[in-house]
């Protein structure tokens, strides 16, 4: 049956948040979502109880409603494929895909072969409908809208961020070009450390409210926040990973078009997509988007964007993603740059593109979208294989379950190519 679920995984969040009134014992509170990994589970799956939304299914019509785009539905052809090592034919070493879900704490599991979805498991608690936090490959969508509106003329990468959002003039940005956001390429003073509670990486989860404050009167949204950031270094001259870039890159995207982000995701990506359920992004404090981490849809949804980006942008005969922009992707970036990064040593021949991480092997170029505590989204478009996984794993930032989960995806393109 398609969306196979464990049952016997549920325990971990089956207890949190239930209960008329949740007894305190129980009680997950918007600024301890990051404090247990089962916290941080049931947050994953239930950031519309927490924060703030927008629907991402474009603005209300006269009559106040949302209009849905229609669902065209997933062939399934399911395969047992459970046993597949990723060590490769003939050797007994290695784990299978089974063990690798366990090992890498999945919520949800996805691989779609030829335009089918082959493999579809769920845990924890999870449903085809559920919708999950997508982290960082939020970031990934948000380069597709960029793509639309470039391609459309909307937008100029060799533009400054300033043209479009003259205040940042004074912060880190000035100077800096939209071509710098998407390719993390901004000179800024600013860390990327999840495990370093002052890091600024964790500021931003203080003005989503999901992390105490430290002090009496912090900038009031994401973009007061970019407003105060100092300059480290020249733009373009080094990779440096930075998801406030992506939140100025939703402000420039916005002051392009006079229309907010949800409505532009609908517009320019998900409306053509045809989904299957409700997806959303989670808002900021001030009601802004939070363009780098805060979308939420179920898994089969994120699969049919990378089946889009597989194809070259298409789906079901419609543009989802501007064509030119899913090419520039697979060309990859700078791989000098890209090289002093930790997962240089896991990508052969690693980059990072206009949202994406992209490797090339073998003639081949697959690139992915990615997320802390495990979320994945991979597209080999040669083989016409697409993995999305959802997770939550133990810390934010885990180069060992990577490593697995890359070598899986690598391995069933190999399968079933």
């Amino acid at each position: 049956m398609a969306g196979q679920r464990d049952r016997t995984s549920r325990a971990s969040v089956r207890g949190l948040m239930t209960g008329f009134p949740v007894p305190p014992e129980r009680r997950v509170p918007a600024t301890g979502v990051y404090e247990s990994q089962a916290a941080n589970r049931w947050f994953m799956q239930h950031v519309r109880r927490v924060l703030g939304t927008a629907d991402l299914r474009g603005p209300c019509d006269a009559q106040g409603d949302r209009p849905r785009a229609r669902s065209r539905p997933l062939p399934v052809a399911l395969r047992d494929l459970d046993g597949l090592r990723i060590g490769g034919e003939g050797r007994a070493r290695g784990p299978t895909l089974a063990q690798v879900l366990r090992r890498t704490a999945t919520d949800g599991f996805l691989v779609i072969a030829d335009g089918a979805i082959v493999v579809e498991r769920y845990f924890h608690g999870m449903t085809p409908a559920t919708a999950h936090m997508w982290q960082s490959v939020s970031k990934s969508l948000v380069s597709c809208v960029a793509g639309g509106l470039v391609d459309d003329g909307r937008v100029d990468l060799a533009r400054k961020v300033t043209t479009y959002v003259p205040e940042l003039a004074g912060s880190a940005y000035g100077g800096a070009l939209v071509e710098h956001l998407l390719d993390m390429q901004v000179g800024i003073d600013y860390s990327e450390d999840y495990d370093d509670p002052d890091a600024e990486v964790n500021d931003l989860d203080r003005l989503y409210g999901v992390r105490p404050p430290r002090r009496v009167g912090e900038p009031g949204s994401t973009y007061d926040y970019a407003r105060a950031t100092r300059p480290r270094g020249r733009h373009g001259e080094r990779f440096d990973y930075v998801s406030l870039n992506v939140n100025v890159l939703a402000w420039v995207l916005e002051r392009a078009t006079g229309r907010a982000l949800p409505d532009l995701i609908h517009d320019e990506v998900w409306g053509a997509l045809g989904g299957e359920h409700d997806a959303y992004i989670a808002l900021d404090v001030a009601g802004s988007a939070q363009a780098e981490s805060g979308v939420c849809s179920s898994l089969r949804d994120l699969g049919r964007l990378g089946l889009a980006l597989a194809r070259g942008g298409r789906l079901g005969g419609r543009r989802v993603v501007a064509p030119d922009w899913v090419r520039s992707i697979r060309r990859g970036g700078d791989v000098a740059l890209f090289a002093a990064r930790d997962e240089a040593g896991i990508l052969p021949h690693g980059s990072y593109r206009r949202g994406f991480w992209v490797a090339h092997s073998g003639g081949r170029s697959v690139f992915m979208a990615l997320g802390i505590y495990g979320q994945m989204l991979y597209v080999d478009p040669q083989a016409d294989v697409v993995v999305a996984k959802f997770s939550t794993q133990a810390v934010a930032d885990d180069l060992e379950c990577f490593r697995l989960e890359f070598a899986l995806a690598e391995r069933l393109a190999a399968a079933l190519a």
